[in-house]
């Protein structure tokens, strides 16, 4: 129980800084869409034509995706989610430390540790796989499988090529239009 306890707790701390990692990004192309979407509208009254003829339709089909984005970041609530996740894994980890100092589990506790999970959201198994991967050489009991390791890094690859692509996309799609 206190194994199953401990490693809730770290998947819960990785689901933390997943929903912090996705609030902040979600934030900052908001903006940056925001920005590009201004620019655009000031400089294409100096220069109309500035993506070609269809410059009109690029910066309404901009501010459309900045409206849909907008509205699913919010419904989305990752900062609040963030938090709930926060404390739960902070109530986890005060519930392992009594355990551990106790030395022994008590009825109460397993109690407890099924009020705590459904508190919030669970984690996902993702979270749980990047815990146990990056901190593989720590584990003395549910060591990753190579095949968790391949999971993990592929993850990471297109997590991180969605991210550029979102950041680009408004420029890779300027340069489709440009004239």
């Amino acid at each position: 129980m206190k194994d199953k306890i401990w490693f809730t707790y770290k998947a819960r701390i990785h689901a933390y800084h997943r929903l912090e990692w996705m609030d902040t990004h979600s934030q900052f192309l908001l903006v940056w869409y925001a920005v590009l979407g201004v620019a655009l509208a000031v400089v294409v009254i100096r220069y109309p034509n500035l993506l070609g003829s269809d410059t009109d339709i690029f910066s309404a089909i901009l501010s459309i995706a900045l409206l849909g984005v907008s509205l699913s970041v919010t419904n989305r609530n990752f900062r609040g989610r963030a938090m709930n996740m926060r404390n739960n894994y902070l109530a986890l980890q005060h519930l392992y430390n009594v355990i551990n100092s106790r030395g022994s589990v008590m009825d109460t506790d397993i109690t407890k540790y099924d009020e705590l999970l459904n508190e919030v959201d669970n984690h996902n198994d993702m979270d749980d796989k990047i815990f146990r991967v990056k901190n593989s050489s720590l584990l003395i009991s549910r060591s990753p499988k190579w095949t968790e390791y391949i999971h993990v890094y592929a993850a990471f690859f297109v997590k991180y090529i969605m991210l550029a692509f979102a950041y680009l996309a408004p420029f890779i799609v300027g340069l489709f239009l440009y004239e």
